[in-house]
């Protein structure tokens, strides 16, 4: 048996086709759509809403938490329900600054929160993360390392300063999600049975988040090459 950090080193190493395959549809979409207002506006409403999502689940997680839960886990998952906020208030700063007016809030959440084949918050209750903190740790290892990838690339490509300065952050906060994650795991990735729990069902999490991706920026042919070693 691997030891509970070696279990996550492979994690992370064989998560690399994952990330490079959204990297280069990210940079592809964006390059496609950087003229695009209507496209950009309705990609970036989207996104605000996940951010909402995820901000409403994390918090969930918290208020839910045992009696007897570390302090120190609590603080740290808090602070990323603060970072979902403030994600949340970015993206919609960058909806608002591309169309030239204040959005209603509640017909975006309305029409984008049932979108979910668009959302990697879906997947927090797809995998049971709010009842099981070894999925938890993984959807904060996987989903919020490939977002952090995702939302640097969009920071590189990205010409327009006021969006990609906001996504820069965003990335920053992300990768912070996924260290919580590679933490938590460390800690649990201890037996056997932990393992192969996530090995039951981490190429699953791991193409679902690449549909997830694909549903908006569509899928290039060099990324489902890339996508092949988790079949």
């Amino acid at each position: 048996m691997l030891t509970a950090k070696e279990f996550v080193a492979k994690i992370e190493a064989d998560n690399e086709s994952l990330f490079r395959a959204g990297e280069m549809q990210i940079k592809a979409y964006y390059e496609k759509n950087a003229e695009n207002k209507e496209e950009l506006i309705d990609n970036f409403t989207g996104r605000m809403v996940n951010e909402r999502m995820n901000m409403e689940e994390i918090s969930r997680e918290v208020a839910a938490a045992a009696p007897g839960t570390d302090p120190e886990k609590l603080i740290l998952l808090s602070k990323q329900a603060h970072d979902e906020a403030k994600h949340f208030q970015f993206v919609k700063e960058v909806v608002e600054y591309l169309s030239g007016k204040e959005i209603d809030m509640q017909e975006a959440v309305e029409t984008h929160a049932e979108k979910l084949e668009l959302k990697g918050a879906m997947l927090i209750k797809k995998y049971n993360c709010n009842s099981n903190p070894l999925m938890l740790g993984l959807y904060q290892l996987l989903a919020e390392g490939r977002a952090a990838r995702n939302w640097g690339m969009m920071a590189e490509c990205i010409e327009d300063k006021f969006i990609s300065s906001r996504y820069a952050k965003i990335a920053k906060d992300e990768m912070f999600h996924a260290t919580l994650g590679r933490m938590e795991l460390e800690k649990l990735c201890d037996t056997q049975e932990a393992q192969d729990e996530i090995n039951a069902v981490i190429n699953d999490f791991r193409r679902d988040l690449h549909a997830i991706n694909s549903a908006k920026t569509g899928e290039l042919p060099e990324a489902r090459e890339l996508m092949a070693v988790y079949a």
